[in-house]
């Protein structure tokens, strides 16, 4: 994975949801808006934010999916 923004959010998400399914969540919220992983850019982080929550927070709880969502918007460009 060559994209410095998803290199960022896989690190985000393996913090919370462990390596393997930080990929295929990321994978999986990048097909959803359209794009890859190789292909997201900062204009697309408010809206795979808003994606990646609601699967975070199905799995880990509505306060670790918003919590990841802010610190994914939070990256800078």
């Amino acid at each position: 994975m060559a994209n410095r923004l998803a290199q960022e959010i896989e690190k985000i998400l393996s913090g919370v949801v462990g390596d393997f399914i930080a990929r295929a969540t990321l994978k999986k919220n990048c097909e959803l808006i359209g794009k890859t992983t190789d292909t997201i850019e900062p204009t697309d982080l408010p809206l795979l934010a808003e994606k990646i929550e609601k699967s975070v927070s199905f799995f880990s709880g509505k306060e670790v999916g918003t919590e990841v969502s802010r610190m994914i918007r939070e990256i800078a460009p």
